[in-house]
């Protein structure tokens, strides 16, 4: 088997705020706190994409931070917590967090509002011992003396990983376990992981048919599920408008485009059946909204 060392953290993460997790701003966790080092994990979802690979192990670290305290400096000796696998139910998420993490379309979360449907039908939970599992049995994370990170590891099985979903497991800080003035930040002590598996096969020469005639735009991959398109939709070709989207757990989502309007994705893009990249209710803030695009391949 392949043993790849991966280590993504969610590039959105740090923009979602739900309140059984994080506040605004992490709030003083001792009275203390300019003497207490403070440790956590930084973002409230750690993102692992990985490239798919029949029969691979991915190693994936998911990092744990000394945060603050002590004026900024790192503690002069070896700092470990224990950690274990939490529940995501413990963590009373809304649907609406539910869609800011899980990338859900509006049907989805009306869905989970109307209790139609749970978060189950969308997203994988994680199975220890099939999915996924965690490299430390004694389930310790020890931040090294002059250091500011630890990574907890684990190993993810790619046969067992749905394709065209994603799948979570959620670890939880639990205590400390060395001598000395250290804390968990209470805000900070859960992370969400998302496991992703991405393509990299969508490279190459597409066709638009806008109205006023076919444009070729330029599909580029950048490894790990990344893409580059060669211009935005509702511009020619020519237009040179450059755009990035990835392509994992079987959603096509852009992430950034040339200007600072907002990409409006009502429902992430699809690879359908005859190859072609299918993107709905598509819109650019400002500009225009509700639209579809069909790339087709060349």
């Amino acid at each position: 088997m392949k043993n790849l060392k991966i280590y993504f953290t969610a590039i959105m993460a740090s923009a979602l705020c739900f309140s059984c997790l994080v506040d605004d701003e992490v709030e003083n966790t001792t009275q203390n706190e300019d003497l207490s080092r403070i440790i956590g994990f930084k973002e409230d979802v750690t993102l692992g994409n990985f490239v798919q690979d029949a029969g691979a192990t991915f190693n994936f670290g998911v990092p744990v931070h000394l945060l603050g305290g002590n004026n900024g400096q790192p503690a002069d000796a070896n700092i470990t917590a224990t950690y274990e696998l939490g529940d995501i139910e413990d963590l009373n998420l809304s649907p609406t967090d539910y869609t800011s993490i899980f990338t859900l379309s509006k049907d989805q979360r009306l869905a989970l509002e109307a209790g139609t449907a749970t978060i189950y039908d969308y997203v994988v939970k994680g199975e220890e011992g099939t999915h996924f599992d965690l490299v430390d049995t004694t389930l310790e994370s020890t931040i090294p003396a002059n250091t500011t990170f630890d990574l907890i590891d684990t190993n993810i099985y790619n046969d067992a990983l749905d394709a065209g979903k994603i799948t979570f497991f959620v670890l939880n800080l639990k205590t400390i376990t060395t001598v000395g003035d250290v804390v968990i930040a209470e805000q900070l002590k859960t992370t969400i992981v998302k496991l992703q598996l991405c393509r990299t096969d969508l490279g190459g020469n597409y066709t638009i048919n806008y109205a006023t005639g076919p444009q070729t735009f330029v599909i580029t991959s950048l490894g790990s599920g990344n893409y580059q398109m060669s211009s935005m939709f509702g511009w020619s070709a020519a237009a040179g408008y450059t755009s990035f989207f990835y392509a994992c757990a079987g959603q096509l989502v852009f992430t950034e485009w040339a200007f600072s309007n907002a990409i409006i994705q009502g429902v992430p893009g699809y690879e359908a059946a005859n190859g072609n990249l299918v993107f709905e209710q598509f819109g650019i803030e400002d500009v225009y909204s509700n639209r579809t695009y069909t790339l087709v391949p060349q």
